[in-house]
């Protein structure tokens, strides 16, 4: 399709289309004429990804810029895109791994054998008590990652206010995350889940708009039914007792 077609497909005006070429967050197209590109599906699926990132994330051109390098750097393998996506839709900018950050799931690709630091796996100096055994509970690796640091800052700031952070309260809220986990990630792989359902491989693009749009919305699905049984119990707690 040309400029103009792609466009009107995406629901992008020319001007964006042209405007996240200069920035790095397109790709050129196929030249066919001088002053001609030809553009494909994937040009396609890399604006409605910018559109995810620009219109429901909130992300920052150069925030979109760095994932755009690694979607289509051929070395960087998907699990790199994906974790600069969870830190877009978690809004965990400043939390990357301060020795690599344009690969903040650099990490991920040494499960169990401690970081590069040479530390063994367990609990991390400094870090919250209450982290390595909830990890080690729930079988997951041992590594660094944007997440954990947040949630490290998160209990620490709980603490604070006298709240509970003990491993069994983490155990509580983990067990149930950890199968909702397991199918979020299924889902976004276009693999079969538990019921059946699945679909066919999908390009990184869409499997990193599936994440970033998927965190938001379900993470909002999480504090809305949290919310909602708060209020239902209180109601159930206030209504009269039958009579005997």
């Amino acid at each position: 399709m040309l400029l103009s077609e792609l466009a009107a497909a995406s629901g992008t005006t020319v001007a964006s289309i042209k405007y996240y070429r200069r920035e790095g967050l397109l790709p050129p197209g196929e030249r066919v004429t001088a002053t001609r590109q030809e553009y494909g599906q994937a040009h396609l699926e890399r604006l409605q990804l910018i559109q995810v990132l620009r219109e429901v994330a909130d992300a920052p051109i150069a925030r979109i810029a760095r994932l755009a390098a690694i979607l289509d750097d051929p070395e960087q393998p998907v699990i790199h895109a994906l974790a600069a996506a969870q830190i877009i839709a978690l809004g965990l900018e400043g939390l990357e791994d301060p020795e690599d950050p344009e690969s903040p799931a650099e990490q991920a690709e040494q499960a169990g054998a401690g970081d590069d630091r040479g530390e063994e796996p367990g609990e991390r100096p400094g870090e919250h008590p209450s982290i390595a055994p909830l990890l080690e509970h729930l079988g997951w690796p041992d590594v660094d990652s944007a997440p954990r640091r947040a949630l490290d800052h998160l209990l620490r700031s709980l603490d604070s206010w006298g709240a509970p952070t003990h491993t069994s309260m983490l155990q509580r809220y983990a067990e149930p995350m950890a199968e909702i986990a397991r199918a979020d990630v299924a889902w976004m792989r276009g693999l079969p889940t538990p019921d059946g359902e699945g679909s066919p491989a999908l390009s990184d693009d869409v499997l990193v708009m599936r994440a970033v749009a998927g965190t938001i919305a379900y993470n909002r699905l999480v504090q809305l039914l949290r919310a909602l049984g708060h209020t239902s119990l209180s109601v159930l707690d206030t209504r009269p007792s039958p009579d005997p």
